[in-house]
């Protein structure tokens, strides 16, 4: 081709636009995520990832953190809707859907050099992606959140609270409300001051699921946010939406300035949730916890006001504050 024919977009059955395909699905495989030697192959040493906060990585960063990252106990994510559009005869743009947890509309420039293609860019933004025709009503409703609203906690949802706590054996990390007396007083203790504590349930058909707060430290216009749901409500994007919802009103309502959280280096769904929203992580506290013998490091995160918003798509509210 001459230099007028770019940019041309490729069939998706062309032998090029399979080669690239192919490579891209090659980087959603956990075995290649996991092996340094396979994402060295793959990604060009000048490769730069703009993520969905905003935050650069390099080619080193990113292995990095695709090396702590957990093994997927659901289906093989899939490149999806791809369009491929050669941009020169050595680099072609393809343009693609990830249906995951939280879906994504994805971006990778791949370049070809000493007869090797290799992915020089890749950008990834937060979409609400249709729910497909075959997905039952129920289940569809379920994970679109549609149902799902936040709004202030109540005393009448220690009993939900109390389920939540005895949903699965890692709700110990979050408090003490192991028994219904106990969630009463867990409860009690996030109302007793409104002003501070701002304890938001995350609810469907106005019953308690999950729930985040923010610690309010109102004199350096600060917080300290935190969260957790019922194992039975895990998986839906939930927690993520509720901490937008949060995020919004602490900014917007409160005209907070400055936003912190931490999480434990081994709970890589709470990472998600807090990355998902745009906080940053800023250090580790090394060896801070003792969970069942063993040291566990502490992650700390932080997002400012002026800090780029993410597109997320947080739940409505059923009751203001």
């Amino acid at each position: 081709m001459d230099f007028q024919d770019f940019p041309v977009a490729l069939r998706l059955d062309s032998s090029l636009a399979q080669v690239i395909i192919g490579l891209e699905q090659e980087l959603l495989d956990p075995s290649r995520r996991s092996s340094v030697e396979e994402l060295k192959r793959l990604l060009h040493p000048w490769f730069r990832e703009v993520g969905a906060s905003g935050r650069n990585y390099d080619r080193e960063s990113i292995i990095a953190q695709l090396a702590m990252e957990p093994i997927r106990q659901s289906g093989p994510l899939k490149v999806a809707n791809p369009v491929a559009l050669q941009l020169a005869g050595h680099l072609v743009l393809l343009r693609w859907h990830l249906h995951a947890e939280v879906s994504s509309e994805r971006s990778s420039l791949w370049i070809l050099e000493q007869d090797r293609w290799q992915m020089i860019f890749h950008q990834g933004t937060t979409s609400s992606a249709p729910i497909p025709a075959s997905t039952p009503k129920a289940e569809a409703a379920a994970s679109a959140g549609d149902e799902f609203c936040v709004r202030p906690l109540e005393p009448s949802d220690a009993a939900a609270v109390f389920e939540a706590f005895s949903s699965n054996p890692d709700m110990k990390h979050q408090g003490d409300a192991d028994t219904l007396q106990k969630a009463h007083a867990y409860v009690q203790a996030q109302l007793e001051d409104r002003k501070r504590q701002r304890a938001l349930a995350v609810t469907i058909e106005d019953r308690l699921v999950g729930m985040v707060c923010g610690t309010v430290d109102q004199s350096n216009e600060n917080a300290w946010v935190w969260y957790w749901m019922n194992q039975k409500y895990r998986g839906r994007s939930l927690a993520t939406r509720a901490v937008a919802s949060l995020v919004d009103y602490l900014f917007g309502e409160l005209g907070l300035y400055r936003l912190e959280l931490g999480l434990r280096a081994n709970n890589p769904s709470s990472k998600h949730v807090a990355e998902s929203n745009g906080f940053l992580r800023e250090g580790i506290e090394r060896g801070k916890f003792l969970v069942d013998g063993n040291r566990i490091d502490v992650y700390t995160y932080a997002r400012l006001r002026t800090d780029p918003a993410p597109a997320v798509n947080a739940l409505p509210w059923s009751r203001q504050p």
